[in-house]
């Protein structure tokens, strides 16, 4: 486990005992309080590094607070100022993550949960999809979505059955109507199975803890990918007349998105240089 690094004031990230001692029961300490905060954000992570992690802490905290006791200070503003010098959560569970370098030997049950996770966020996108394309579909006609490329052609006894829910639509447009539902119900589904998966990911178990970064770049790198994949089906009917560029257009506009959300988050939790891992 990398040693603590600790963080000198009111650094930003996540609830910590304040100055003032907000945050406390009554009658308990402030670096009870820091301590059952820890103890609660450490929860899932390794035992052993969790209680390694808690007994550092407990130790350097009470160590600063006898030595500023000794500098005239009461308890409790010794505690206080102990707690503030060592700074919030945010600085101190950090280092109960894997290190980059060790991905590659964690067991295939850590990769469980986040791998739940992000399948949910990609069924959920497909159902969002799925909903662009009917909002295409209104607006710009069904053959947009789903109309046939050039060269399709169907047999008389195909459009009979196609024309049969759609009187008054040629063949042709008979199938782009048929298709355009069964791409928009289809990508619903998939939502709903989403949510489903959502559900369960909530409720796995958490295992040790990923890399800060790992699963939001992973989830930025799977939706770029389908963004661009996407992207070249919908200019590839683009340029064959336009008709069924809808339906890959409408996948483009939620992973597109969702792509730059998941890059955000990767950055915004720490630089995940193998390097600057603790």
């Amino acid at each position: 486990m990398a040693r603590i690094r600790l963080g000198h004031g009111q650094g930003a990230g996540g609830g910590t005992v304040s100055a003032t001692g907000a945050g406390r029961t009554e009658g308990q300490s402030p670096i009870d309080a820091y301590l059952d905060e820890l103890f609660a954000a450490a929860r899932d992570s390794d035992p052993g590094a969790a209680r390694r992690l808690l007994s550092e802490t407990e130790t350097h905290l009470r160590e600063s607070a006898a030595r500023l006791r000794a500098q005239g200070l009461v308890p409790e503003a010794a505690e206080l100022e102990a707690v503030r010098r060592f700074g919030p959560l945010g600085t101190v569970t950090p280092s109960l993550r894997t290190p980059w370098r060790s991905v590659g030997r964690l067991p295939l049950r850590a990769f469980m949960r986040p791998a739940v996770g992000l399948a949910a966020v990609g069924a959920i996108a497909v159902g969002l999809s799925g909903l662009v394309s009917e909002l295409f579909g209104r607006l710009w006609g069904a053959g947009f979505v789903s109309g046939d490329l050039p060269g399709v052609a169907y047999t008389a006894a195909r459009c009979a059955v196609l024309q049969t829910p759609y009187p008054g639509l040629d063949c042709a447009q008979a199938a782009a109507a048929h298709h355009w539902g069964e791409v928009v119900e289809y990508r619903v589904a998939f939502g709903v199975l989403g949510l489903v998966l959502l559900i369960v990911w909530r409720y796995l178990p958490r295992s040790v803890r990923l890399p800060a970064g790992l699963a939001p770049l992973v989830g930025a790198a799977a939706f770029l990918l389908a963004a661009g994949g996407t992207g070249v089906q919908a200019l590839n009917a683009a340029v064959q007349g336009g008709q069924g560029v809808g339906a890959w257009l409408s996948a483009v506009a939620v992973a597109l998105p969702l792509a730059a959300a998941f890059a955000v988050a990767a950055l915004h939790r720490r630089p995940f240089s193998p390097a600057a891992a603790p």
